[in-house]
């Protein structure tokens, strides 16, 4: 549903990118949480990765309703890094707003996002607190240091990236989302280590503008393999960051996460530590 020859109209501030993948019944939602924003300077590209669902269709039915959303389509499923460069490199805006498919933005995100990037040109992403939910409603608030440095990345990622807002040329300056497959799902961490390493810099709002469903399908991606993508992400970024030796014995804790007992991580997991 991608019309190129709307390229000519006018260029919005900032761009949100949405993969999708089997999302019907949250799609919905998500989207209209953009629509419903109070900064209405935005255009919106949804990619699909080849749902076995109606995702897609949904989707093309919202777009029919708000010219500013544009759908595109995967043949096969490709993965969240490649969906997201997809994305970007059809994106217009000087801002990149990440939204995914299952969360919800609340009202004033882009609005407050925009302003910390318009006012601070130090700045290339900015993310905000989240309010964590699943099926039985909210359990907790996560809240990130507001002004990170490269060795805060030693204690996991700096801010949290379906929040995020990033400046498209710092972006495109990192060549974009690594497509390495030993990073699958943890390319939003190696992203952000590549743009602290180039030496940009981030802020996180301390105000909560964001809903993150984090339910049992977080459980489901307990798996050792993601485990070591993990310790393989965070060497090259610790490596590209130049961070002290001595840090490097944090390589440990995804090991460590792993072999942890279901309840006892599903209670540390739950608990707001940042």
């Amino acid at each position: 549903m991608y019309n190129r020859e709307e390229e000519n109209s006018s260029i919005p501030t900032v761009t949100v990118v949405m993969g999708v993948y089997n999302s019907t019944a949250s799609l919905h939602k998500a989207v209209v949480s953009i629509i419903t924003q109070t900064y209405s300077d935005w255009e919106m590209i949804i990619c699909d990765d080849a749902s076995t669902d109606n995702s897609y269709e949904i989707a093309c039915q919202i777009a029919q309703k708000d010219k500013r959303i544009k759908v595109l389509r995967n043949e096969e499923n490709m993965g969240c890094n490649i969906v997201l460069n997809r994305c970007i490199e059809m994106a217009r805006g000087k801002y990149i707003a990440i939204m995914d498919s299952d969360d919800v933005s609340l009202p004033t995100r882009l609005e407050k996002e925009v302003d910390i990037l318009d006012k601070n040109p130090q700045y290339a992403i900015v993310g905000t607190s989240s309010i964590h939910f699943n099926k039985n409603g909210d359990f907790m608030t996560m809240h990130y240091k507001e002004r990170p440095q490269p060795t805060d990345f030693v204690h996991g990622i700096t801010h949290a990236h379906p929040t995020c807002m990033i400046r498209r040329d710092a972006i495109m300056g990192i060549g974009l989302y690594n497509q390495d497959k030993h990073m699958h799902r943890v390319e939003d961490y190696y992203m952000m280590a590549c743009l602290y390493a180039q030496g940009y810099r981030g802020y996180n709002l301390q105000e909560t503008l964001f809903r993150y469903r984090d339910d049992e399908a977080s459980f489901a991606n307990r798996k050792w393999k993601n485990r070591c993508n993990e310790i393989y992400t965070f060497w090259h970024a610790f490596r590209k960051l130049r961070l002290p030796f001595w840090h490097y014995i944090m390589l440990l804790r995804p090991l460590m996460v792993g072999m942890l007992p279901k309840p006892l991580y599903s209670f540390l997991h739950r608990r707001p530590w940042k």
